[in-house]
């Protein structure tokens, strides 16, 4: 399942629930992409010093992360998905 998230200029981002397969084989990269630099470089120095073990973490919560980062940051749930993702991610009354 998708949520997608709105802000007020019309850009559009897409959350998936659920692990990530992205960052379990590429690490701290997938939060590049997300708009996250800080936490990518965060993430990539923890992956090194744990051997990539850190990524099995990573990939059961960098999407509750990443909603949690754009709803901080003006967007807004748009869609059915959020009546699910939401409870799910801890997140209520957005």
């Amino acid at each position: 399942m998708i949520v997608t998230m709105r802000n007020e200029a019309g850009l559009i981002r897409q959350v998936k629930v659920g692990f990530s397969w992205t960052s379990l084989f590429f690490g701290g990269f997938p939060f590049f992409f997300r708009g996250m630099p800080v936490y990518g470089i965060i993430w990539i120095v923890l992956a090194l010093i744990t051997c990539g073990v850190s990524n099995l973490v990573l990939m059961f919560k960098i999407n509750k992360w990443t909603a949690h980062y754009y709803l901080e940051r003006g967007y807004k749930p748009t869609g059915d998905g959020w009546s699910v993702a939401g409870p799910k991610w801890g997140i209520a009354g957005v």
